[in-house]
């Protein structure tokens, strides 16, 4: 239970409180704020202060009850002479400063506004005669005259108390759990008390009491659903007050489904009463939309209702909102009208789901689609219910809906029609694209028109999953475009992008990915896929070089309102951190991209989310390797393999080259190359040479001179900025030109690839310290460590090379040894992984020992830690 609930977010209100009490010139303070924003505890919080310094201190506390009686709140200072009010006023005042010097008395009124009148004029005369007052009042109450006046003739100063912010709501959970509050336990605490204190330390016993608030593994987390009743109710309704009819009935319309537009609760409320509701701060009125005056509110109005009122309500809201053409009040309404007492109705609610589809709201959307059904519905809205679920990845479920749709034969919103809703679900939902295939090809033995131009389109697909960028074109080429809908011509540019993010044909990618966009913003359906195009398109860029530009498409994505709902967000995460790892930014890209996953969380993320994973937890592998990190770099591989999808062959290649660069790492150098080799085999036997690129632009920085030829050719041949970069990496390399390498180095810098410009300016600085340009060499290896700390500490068997050349001629195999050496590596591991024998090994180390004037593996390190 808490017991310590610190004055948080309040040290600049009381040292300025603490600087007007020590004033001459004024008589003191009086705080103002809404009821339980927390200032009686900040006025306690003061005097107390106060009194550690000297001051005495008085107590008044003003009520209701006090209220209805003369002199109330200052009863324990009055006596039974009686005697005129003035002269009463002057006694008590007396009394409560007997054997107190004036100067140095501090009277505390909380709730100041509750005070009689005679109880009012004995505050305003102490502070008149020297006494200094500290005084509580409710904004938006009235007040008695002699109060009001304290402040409004200057006598005291008036300050506003505000909220807590929710940083500080979380601050105030902390020190009074001893734990801080988790995200969600702490947001859940701001959205239900905005900030409130009174209503915060009331909840948290209430739920501390009911066992769902706990700290557990170091944190505050707050588990099951909350219920206001009991004390927090209460307070909350005091805070109410009593309520005419129509008022309290204007408070309920707005708690059934706030926001509620101004006209809808005009057309249904007095307007006498939506005057006064708003007026005692029941209800606010933002930019011609209603809410409740606070969120405890509305859940106290909602449970006080009664479920046969509740319904009614619904329905009024429902009716009174019209034919609104905006997806979200479209939701809304039919949310409103499922709850209601209205009749169903079939167009409406189906309506109503397909913009939840269109919102990605897609349980939203199952739920709207089963009522509509229930009213009766189109063939259409069962394919469109049985795609809701497959995003949600209920495919069973899915299946189960298309099977008891009254006939085949018609199309839902989109491409999609029951063959693709039941291709769908084999190839993603059962993980069986060999039924898939069997599904589609036996589709198109009958299909035609329309519905035949939905399965080549699903066709494409699979061919590009399948890494077979120039069977998507073909696939493509006989489809007839102006028989598919939006969402259908969305889903024809994305294949585009991805086949031509393959090719490396930067002018049709960019061109598709806008077709694509265009066709989305005109979808109903397809605004999902507003991610994948984004991210293909990335992808596209990074691949063939364009890395800036790739960094900015991510980011602009990330930034806007199209990344924001539940299941686009991890989606936006990813792909920034893709573009921040092709731009070498490995703190970054490790921030966004997924640190791990949880098969338990399938069913919660969904289709959009589950089924990106892998390829991306594939680059989280490649960037821990390059920051050392082999341990998670491996995890993430392993994670990676665990997801694999068996239809998703076209990043193959990326999990060849996550184990080259986790071997690297691991100073397996020949176990890298080999890697990088293989990862380019396969990218060169599915036809994609972008991505064949990018896997020999690995190998040389493995050190591997065998790939010049290849990416001689593949740069004539797509002449992307990476193949130019990297064809001049490779013959540097092989030509061991140090001119050429750092000439390579700024051309892969300038593209934005710093981590390949790091490998080669190490590279440059070797071949400089062969060639005995020692000053050339040490300019060198100093571009390269500024290029690895700009990459967030990256390293590779290029970099930790360097470090072991000083400026001694090693030959290429002396440093590698020297720097297995600095690692301490013993002589048999590192013949292992170079494939030497120990004795070789050993004979390597005796002559870099020799060329460096030191003895032995000792002085080998001592010199690459002094370098």
């Amino acid at each position: 239970m808490p017991h310590d609930w610190a004055v948080v977010g309040r040290e600049g209100e009381i040292s300025a409180a603490r600087e007007v009490l020590d004033r001459s010139d004024v008589g003191g303070v009086v705080l103002s704020g809404a009821a339980g924003v927390g200032k009686s505890c900040l006025a306690r919080e003061i005097a107390r202060r106060a009194g550690a310094e000297g001051w005495t201190v008085r107590t008044v506390a003003a009520t209701g009850s006090s209220r209805a009686v003369p002199l109330g709140a200052f009863a324990r200072w009055t006596d039974d002479r009686a005697v005129a009010p003035a002269a009463m006023v002057r006694r008590i005042a007396d009394a409560v400063t007997a054997a107190v010097p004036r100067n140095r008395l501090l009277l505390l009124v909380d709730d100041a506004h509750l005070l009689d009148d005679l109880s009012a004029l004995v505050v305003a005369h102490l502070a008149e005669s020297g006494a200094t007052v500290l005084l509580t009042v409710r904004s938006g109450e009235p007040v008695p005259a002699a109060i009001s006046a304290l402040w409004k003739e200057r006598r005291v100063v008036r300050r506003d108390v505000d909220v807590l912010s929710s940083a500080l709501i979380g601050t105030a959970l902390e020190s009074a759990f001893g734990a801080p509050p988790d995200r969600q336990c702490s947001q859940r605490f701001w959205e239900l008390t905005r900030g409130n204190m009174l209503y915060v330390r009331q909840l948290a016993d209430q739920e501390t009491d009911a066992g769902n608030l706990s700290v557990t593994d170091g944190a505050l987390r707050w588990e099951g659903d909350v219920e206001v009743g009991g004390s927090l109710a209460e307070i909350v309704e005091t805070h109410i007050g009593t309520l005419a009819a129509s008022v309290r009935d204007l408070v309920d319309l707005v708690s059934v489904s706030e926001p509620v537009e101004l006209v809808c609760v005009t057309a249904l409320a007095e307007q006498s009463a939506l005057e006064e509701a708003e007026q005692r701060g029941l209800i606010r009125i933002v930019d011609g939309q209603v809410f409740a005056g606070h969120p405890l509110f509305a859940e106290i109005r909602r449970e006080r209702c009664g479920s046969a009122k509740l319904r009614r309500l619904r329905g009024q809201v429902a009716l009174t909102m019209g034919e609104s053409r905006s997806a979200a009040t479209l939701v809304k309404r039919g949310l409103l009208w499922i709850d209601s007492d209205l009749a169903p109705d079939r167009e409406l609610l189906t309506s109503a789901a397909t913009a939840a589809n269109s919102l990605l709201d897609f349980d939203i959307a199952e739920r709207l689609f089963a009522a509509a059904a229930e009213a009766g519905s189109s063939d259409g809205a069962y394919v469109s219910r049985a795609l809701a679920l497959f995003m949600m990845s209920e495919g069973e479920s899915a299946d189960a809906v298309l099977a008891h749709a009254p006939s085949a034969g018609d199309v839902g919103e989109g491409f999609i029609n029951d063959v693709v809703m039941r291709a769908s679900n084999a190839l993603w939902s059962l993980r069986t694209p060999d039924e898939a295939t069997r599904i589609v090809d036996e589709a198109l033995r009958t299909e035609t028109g329309e519905r035949r131009q939905q399965v080549l389109l699903f066709q494409a697909i699979q061919f590009a999953l399948a890494g077979s960028a120039r069977t998507v074109l073909d696939t493509l080429s006989r489809i007839d475009s102006t028989l598919l809908d939006a969402h259908g011509r969305a889903m024809a540019g994305l294949m585009e992008c991805m086949a031509y993010g393959e090719f490396g044909q930067l002018d049709r990618l960019s061109s598709s990915a806008s077709r694509a966009s265009q066709a989305i913003a005109s979808s109903v359906q397809g605004s999902h896929l507003r991610g994948p195009v984004t991210e293909i398109y990335v992808s596209g860029l990074a691949m063939s070089g364009r890395i800036a530009d790739a960094v900015e498409v991510a980011g602009r994505f990330h930034r806007s309102q199209y990344s924001r709902p539940a299941a686009m967000r991890p989606v936006a995460e990813q792909i920034v951190g893709m573009a921040y790892f092709a731009a070498g930014d490995l703190i970054a890209a490790l921030r966004h991209l997924p640190a791990r996953f949880d098969p338990a969380d399938w069913a919660e993320r969904g289709f959009l989310t589950v089924h990106s994973f892998a390829r991306f937890h594939l680059l989280r592998a490649q960037a821990l390797a390059r920051t050392g990190d082999t341990a998670g770099a491996a995890d993430a591989l392993d994670t990676a393999r665990g997801l694999r999808h068996p239809a998703y062959q076209y990043y193959d290649s990326s999990e060849w080259l996550a184990q080259a660069w986790i071997a690297g790492a691991a100073a397996r150098l020949d176990d890298a190359r080999d890697a990088a080799r293989q990862a380019a085999a396969v990218a060169r036997e599915l036809d994609q040479p972008v991505r064949e690129v990018g896997c020999l632009q690995a190998s040389v920085q493995f050190e591997d001179p065998t790939a010049t030829a290849r990416l001689d050719e593949l740069a004539a041949r797509i002449g992307t900025p990476r193949a130019t970069a990297a064809a001049r990496y490779a013959d540097a390399f092989a030509d061991d030109d140090a001119t050429g390498l750092l000439r390579a180095s700024e051309a892969l810098e300038a593209m934005g690839d710093r981590l390949a410009a790091a490998d080669a300016a190490a590279h440059s600085s070797a071949a400089y310290r062969r060639g005995g340009r020692d000053a050339d060499a040490a300019r060198a290896a100093a571009r390269a460590r500024r290029l690895a700390a700009a990459c967030g500490g990256a390293i590779s068997p290029a970099l930790a090379s360097i470090a072991a050349v000083g400026k001694l001629p090693f030959t290429r195999t002396e440093q590698e040894i020297v720097a297995l050496v600095a690692r301490d590596m013993p002589n048999r591991d590192i013949a292992e992984s170079m494939s030497l024998s120990v004795r070789t090994v050993e004979s390597h180390i005796y002559r870099a020992a020799r060329k460096a004037g030191v003895t032995g593996r000792a002085g080998l390190r001592s010199l690459v830690e002094n370098d």
